[in-house]
C-alpha cells in the first residue's frame, strides 16, 4: 500500500512534553521524508497499523495533527513536482 503522511506538531511551548522527535523518528522507520513534515512511500498494512498505534500514543490529540492518505495502488496516483524532486527513486 502507498501512503502519504504529513503532520503539524504544536510548538513545545504550548505543551508539557516535546513529542516531535518521537513522531518524526517513528515515521522515518517506515516512510521517506520528502519535506520537513511530509513523508511518503510503500508500507505493509501491518506496519501501517503499528505506525498508527504508535502515533496515537505519542501525539497530543488536542494540539497535534497527523494526516495519512492511503492508496492500495500507486498507479492510481499522479505525482507532480514543481522544482526539486527529493524522492525521485520511488517513481522511477
Amino acid at each position: 500500500m502507498y501512503v502519504i503522511l504529513f503532520y503539524d506538531i504544536a510548538d513545545r511551548a504550548k505543551k508539557e512534553k516535546d513529542n516531535s522527535y518521537k513522531i518524526r523518528k517513528e515515521v522515518e522507520k517506515y516512510l521517506t521524508r520528502i519535506q520537513f513534515s511530509v513523508f511518503e512511500g510503500e508500507i505493509t498494512p501491518s506496519d501501517l497499523r503499528k505506525l498508527k498505534a504508535h502515533l496515537a500514543k505519542v501525539a497530543d490529540g488536542e494540539l497535534d495533527s497527523i494526516i495519512i492518505y492511503e492508496s492500495t495502488r500507486l498507479n492510481y496516483t499522479e505525482r507532480i513536482v514543481i522544482g526539486l524532486d527529493k524522492n525521485e527513486g520511488i517513481f522511477s
